[in-house]
């Protein structure tokens, strides 16, 4: 095999852009010749009129428009501008060999066709190696060359050096030694042998070391699981709940609502009992908790004047199928909810608590067989829907927002419709199972993620096969058609390094003044936020501001309509007062969403509706200040909640990377299949405190009274 090399002629006329050559061929264009022949180098027909100055100290291009980079200085014009073919008659080191004359005909062998190249195995972490060893034993067997080489340098993005540096080294290549007509050298020489050693060592970058975002592939020993995994206050059982109803049920046009307090309980036999209070034997009414109910989301309602009340609604779903013909004809199953009752409370913690219960309640009931008997269903279309549900549970460090305690739940939810009792199968991205995958190429669910966990406390539905799971790892289910069902439940650790956006907090104590000021910044380390094109927003952002009861009248206002509290905006603050005796004006400010005082969650909660903002650039930090005056320092408590609480949600994102891979409908190859992801974070954050004469011991002694004189 030989290449084609034509002339190239400062001279020559162009022709769109591009020289013209004798051979009616791009300049740039590189054949490959069928028969063994030899093709001589042909010197230029007209002498070039370019000056060895100007090709020393300016870039070449070529008929692309490529930049030519040349270390010639003081040589020829009959020589080739760039030759790095290795010759037999040379020093082997191919890149710093002396040039061809023109006259002398000369082969370049293709790699990928060469019989003498079959038996190379490049390396899989430097595809170079195997060529550098070879120049290494023949550069030892004939000896240096005649002229020492000099470096050319140019940083890669691609490549990295063995250790885990952030700096990158740069990639060193040779080319021919000459004197600078200036009396100085280009390029500064150098020996040959320690920069074969630097290129026999370079990596391509590895996604999962210590300079990436993400953590590396979960391990499948099992021996590396925490001794104590963090778990949530809200996952604690309880054996009841202070909740409210409201009264009457149902709505009367002639009679207003309100809400009365009452005690829940949840029995082994799967019922929800309601009490009048707590302590009482026989509860006034019970529900019988079934498969097809479903719960709502948070909601928070008015209660009494100023004050709101986390609501929970338990709603019996039944989905059905319906036409649309707007923009075009499409079929969809929508859900018709009938409520069976709603509860609410005052307080979060115990919303939390009874939701959890109630969740785990459902999950764990058993279809009853008589109703898929006698009901079969039928769709004109048939499709299955998958999303993949993540809960991040933490508490992260004061200043550094370091992840101390962390925990990751994964919720596999299946809604299918489908006709008959077909078995489905779904994949995920078991570290078990990686490179023994068999799938066919219509299941095959594209992704974007490369990385491999480890399912921890697997908790399987009764509709899928336990033992093909526990054998093969691939989820095999019969599904019940016409209902949504939890399918898998497990944990696993958290995928990235650090969490999306980083939360400072500072509180300052001055005797009766408190100063409270807390700065928000995207983090640049997590994974979303180094790409633009691939960034994944944060929405219902709330940070929370524990405050004590004693403080909350200060938050609130009278008004026409009422008592309200007060509520900052960007480029509106909020003034608590009158200007106090040292000069400073009480108030609370933002320069990004609404902050004001919550009575349902008890603190000052700032709210954003989407992070990162558009109209900011992305490590542009937002702060939230509130300066409070109080009476006295009476009113400053003994003890203060040193943590923020922060709660947001990420759509179409994981926290744990956990990924289908691989989903398939038993007969079903022309099937829609819809996979969803989404992830919830709930962590709390360190406070740092900068007090002074703040009593931060219950040992200290409390503020005695006036004694008489």
């Amino acid at each position: 095999m030989t290449m084609d090399t034509l002339n190239w002629t400062a001279n020559n006329p162009h022709t769109n852009g591009q020289p013209y050559v004798s051979s009616s061929r791009f300049a740039s264009w590189v054949t490959f010749d069928d028969e063994d022949e030899v093709t001589d180098y042909k010197p230029a027909s007209k002498p070039s009129n370019i000056k060895l100055d100007n090709l020393n100290n300016s870039p070449l291009q070529d008929a692309n428009s490529n930049l030519i980079v040349s270390p010639l200085q003081n040589r020829g014009t009959d020589r080739h501008i760039l030759d790095l073919t290795p010759d037999s008659t040379h020093p082997v080191l191919a890149l710093g060999s002396p040039l061809l004359n023109n006259s002398t005909p000369y082969t370049k062998k293709n790699p990928f066709l060469d019989e003498e190249f079959s038996n190379v195995q490049p390396s899989p972490i430097n595809p170079f190696s195997a060529y550098f060893n070879k120049t290494e034993e023949l550069n030892s067997t004939e000896g240096n060359g005649s002229a020492n080489p000099s470096v050319f340098s140019f940083s890669s993005p691609v490549f990295e050096p063995q250790p885990s540096d952030i700096k990158r080294e740069s990639l060193l290549l040779f080319s021919p030694d000459s004197d600078s007509a200036g009396g100085h050298a280009f390029f500064p020489p150098g020996p040959p042998g320690a920069d074969l050693d630097q290129l026999k060592n370079m990596q391509i970058s590895d996604p999962d070391q210590v300079g990436s975002a993400t953590l590396p592939d979960d391990s499948v020993d099992m021996g590396d699981e925490e001794e104590t995994p963090y778990e949530p206050p809200h996952m604690t059982p309880q054996n009841g709940w202070p909740l409210l109803l409201r009264i009457p049920e149902k709505k009367n046009i002639m009679s207003s609502r309100h809400w009365g307090p009452i005690f829940v309980r949840l029995s082994d036999a799967g019922q929800l009992q309601l009490f009048y209070e707590k302590g009482l034997e026989k509860p006034f009414k019970e529900f019988q908790l079934n498969v097809q109910l479903e719960l709502s989301e948070h909601k928070l309602q008015n209660y009494e004047e100023s004050g709101r009340v986390h609501t929970l609604s338990l709603d019996h779903v039944v989905y059905k199928e319906k036409r649309k013909i707007q923009p075009k004809v499409t079929v969809v199953h929508m859900p018709v909810k009938e409520q069976l009752v709603k509860l609410g409370t005052v307080d979060y913690q115990d919303f939390q608590s009874f939701r959890y219960a109630l969740q785990e309640k459902l999950v764990s009931l058993s279809a009853d067989p008589s109703e898929s008997i006698s009901s079969p269903v039928s769709y004109s279309e048939e499709e299955i829907q998958v999303e993949v549900i993540d809960s991040f549970y933490g508490v992260l460090s004061k200043g550094d927002n370091r992840i101390l305690q962390q925990m990751v739940m994964t919720q596999v939810n299946v809604l299918p419709f489908l006709m008959g009792s077909p078995m489905c199968r779904i994949g995920l991205n078991d570290i078990q199972v990686k490179g023994k995958e068999v799938v066919s190429r219509h299941d095959i669910v594209p992704n974007t993620t490369t990385r491999w966990i480890r399912l921890r406390d697997c908790r399987l539905h009764e509709c899928g096969d336990q033992s093909e799971f526990d054998e093969s790892r691939i989820i095999a289910f019969d599904p019940p058609a016409g209902r949504r069902f939890e399918l898998l439940r497990f944990q696993t650790t958290y995928a990235e390094k650090t969490l999306p956006f980083t939360v400072r907090t500072v509180v300052s104590i001055r005797g009766a003044e408190v100063e409270l000021q807390s700065w928000l910044v995207m983090s640049t380390g997590f994974s979303s936020n180094r790409d633009p094109l691939t960034l994944i927003p944060c929405e219902n952002v709330a940070v929370r501001y524990p405050i004590p009861e004693i403080w909350a009248k200060n938050f609130r206002r009278e008004s026409v309509t009422g008592e309200k509290s007060l509520k900052a905006r960007f480029n509106k603050g909020a003034s608590f007062g009158s200007t106090s005796s040292s000069g400073s004006e009480p108030a609370m400010r933002v320069t990004l969403g609404t902050a004001k005082y919550e009575q349902a969650f008890k603190s000052v909660v700032w709210r954003i509706s989407r992070l990162p903002d558009k109209n900011s650039a992305l490590g542009h930090p937002h702060t939230f200040f509130c300066r409070l005056e109080l009476g006295s320092d009476w009113e400053v408590p003994r003890m203060f909640q040193c943590q923020v609480e922060v709660e947001f949600d990420m759509p179409a994102a994981s926290a744990s990377k956990a990924t289908v891979r691989s989903l398939s409908v038993e007969g079903r190859t022309e099937l829609k299949k819809w996979i969803t992801y989404k992830a919830h974070y709930s962590y709390q954050v360190g406070i740092e405190q900068k007090n002074e004469g703040m009593k931060n011991s219950p040992e200290q002694e409390q503020p005695r009274e006036c004694s008489q004189q």
